[in-house]
């Protein structure tokens, strides 16, 4: 029974809220102190209490022996009675004598022992305080319970009599539990008024640390329900260069919250996370602790982080899962081009060695025209199957370090000609701070061609196509900008499928092939555009290794 109840009882704490966990075990804390506190002022009063009473009762004996010397010398009855009666009316007092120095009671509380020879509890006790001229306290056996205080009369350095007062020890408690009774309820009182400001404090105390946990509950619900854009906002982010008077604008953190989450932090000259003979560790860092508070904060903030993570591992996980399909399906697409380019390079081979054939043996403005109508279209399709072969089988890429910029001017310049011949202007903005990286050349180019080559076919006479590069972020950004026709918000979110085309003459292959060369440098490609507003093509590719520097330096 007794375990069962106490099971119920810790299963019941155990259902209780957070707030109600903490306000009853402050409250209850709060019980436990104050009653060993009351308790210790209890007792500490009471023993100061019994103390000074116990002196009292032996300066009151010590004044009786001083005051009777005169009258037991003379032997005043009348006197020594009145001294006796006096000091019997102190309160706690059951009894006060006299004893000569015959040992022969000269005076009592109880007038029917006077002229009796020592009633005291104790003979040899009074006989010590007498022979050794010393006061002798002693706790008489028996029901009674009375304390005797003997005390030897002097008169110069002779004992000339003993006087005797005797304490009741349960009217001494009776006393002092009576003079503590006051204190009892006014303790009782400031101990009920700790409790309500403790269960009040407690409980405010509990809902300001309890909310951070609620809001976090409150998120947890709807990720458990699939909502990843969920976010704990908090106020007291810290700037890690306001804080640490950092100037160091290198760093990637610079100006940002959260430089704890941001790779390549630097801290006082070292890398965040980099081995050295001073390790970063953000848990220990003013700027990591002042922007979380506490360890409810540092738990929001794991878990903001945490969100953060996991919709980028599944956003990575569905581009991933994107790319596996797309490759799917551009290997099946592959086979079946690669069979099909095969099986029409081997007539179109026949059909020019045949147009050149008839070229040579016929003569015939007719013939010769409708000849070369045949020898321009079997060349296109033969572009158009090589197209399709090269897209179906990539090349690997020829990684070498090399000058992006340098290669932009060249590309640029194979198609000046075309662009002077259409009267389109194509103007250059080289950022000269880009270092030389590692990349494929001859891929990069024919990725770039095929852009420039779209923009020209897209462009009229006075139109415009700016070809710039930049750096940022340990990135190289190329963008391919016109002022031409634009593209509609339909063919926009096509135009990197394989075979899709707005002209009506071409195999709809180039902007994939681009796409592929980007992906595959592992970098980014983003066209903007509008009909009437013109393109831009952004291809965005990582410095990677760059020659004459050192790997992985911030």
């Amino acid at each position: 029974m007794h375990c069962a109840l106490k099971l119920n009882m810790k299963n019941r704490f155990r259902a209780m809220s957070l707030v109600q966990k903490f306000s009853v075990s402050v409250v209850f804390l709060i019980f436990i102190i104050m009653v060993i506190f009351n308790a210790l002022i209890v007792t500490h009063q009471r023993k100061a209490l019994k103390a000074e009473m116990d002196s009292n009762s032996l300066v009151l004996a010590k004044k009786l022996a001083n005051d009777v010397v005169e009258p037991l010398m003379v032997m005043d009855p009348l006197r020594l009675d009145e001294l006796v009666r006096t000091t019997g009316q102190t309160p706690a007092c059951v009894y006060a004598a006299v004893i000569d120095g015959e040992r022969r009671t000269v005076a009592h509380t109880n007038r029917k022992l006077l002229g009796e020879f020592i009633q005291s509890g104790n003979d040899r006790q009074v006989t010590l305080a007498v022979q050794r001229g010393e006061e002798r306290i002693v706790d008489l056996p028996g029901a009674e319970d009375i304390r005797e205080i003997i005390i030897p009369v002097k008169a110069g350095y002779d004992v000339i009599g003993t006087v005797i007062v005797g304490f009741s020890r349960e009217a001494i408690r009776t006393t002092i539990e009576s003079n503590l009774s006051g204190l009892k309820k006014y303790i009782l009182l400031v101990s009920l008024g700790i409790m309500i400001a403790g269960i009040w404090g407690a409980y405010s105390l509990a809902r300001f640390l309890a909310t951070p946990m609620r809001k976090l509950k409150q998120q947890m619900e709807l990720v458990q329900a699939g909502n990843l854009d969920v976010e704990i906002p908090s106020e007291n982010i810290l700037d890690c260069a306001a804080v640490l008077n950092c100037r160091t604008r290198e760093c990637p953190a610079y100006g940002r919250k959260r430089c704890w989450t941001i790779p390549g932090t630097m801290c006082f000259g070292t890398v965040q996370g980099e081995m050295s003979e001073k390790i970063c560790d953000c848990r220990k860092c003013i700027v990591y602790l002042g922007s979380c508070g506490d360890e409810v904060g540092e738990l929001v903030e794991g878990f903001n982080e945490m969100i953060k993570k996991l919709k980028s591992s599944i956003r990575e996980l569905e581009e991933s899962n994107k790319e596996k399909t797309r490759l799917e399906k551009l290997s099946a697409l592959g086979e079946m081009s690669m069979t099909v380019a095969h099986e029409i390079k081997n007539p179109l081979n026949a059909i020019r060695g045949s147009v050149s054939y008839l070229k040579q043996n016929f003569e015939g403005e007719v013939l010769r025209e409708f000849l070369s109508v045949i020898d321009d279209e079997t060349k296109r399709l033969n572009e158009i199957v090589t197209s399709i072969l090269r897209y179906a089988r990539p090349i690997p890429l020829n990684l070498q370090v090399a000058d992006i910029n340098r290669l932009v001017s060249e590309t640029v310049d194979l198609v000046r000609q075309e662009a002077t011949e259409r009267n389109v202007e194509v103007a250059l903005a080289l950022d000269e701070r880009i270092p030389a990286f590692r990349f494929d050349p001859q891929q990069l180019k024919q990725a770039l061609l095929n852009v420039l080559v779209n923009a020209l076919e897209s462009t009229d006479a006075g139109d415009t196509v700016r070809v710039a590069t930049e750096t940022f972020d340990s990135r190289v950004r190329l963008v391919v900008k016109d002022t031409g026709a634009g593209i509609s918000e339909e063919a926009l979110s096509q135009i990197f499928k394989p075979f899709f085309t707005t002209k009506t003459r071409g195999s709809g292959l180039g902007l994939a092939c681009v796409e592929r060369i980007v992906k595959d440098h592992k970098g980014d490609i983003a066209v903007v555009s509008a009909p009437g507003k013109g393109t831009e093509v952004a291809i965005t590719l990582p410095l990677g290794d760059r020659q004459g520097s050192d790997h992985g330096k911030q």
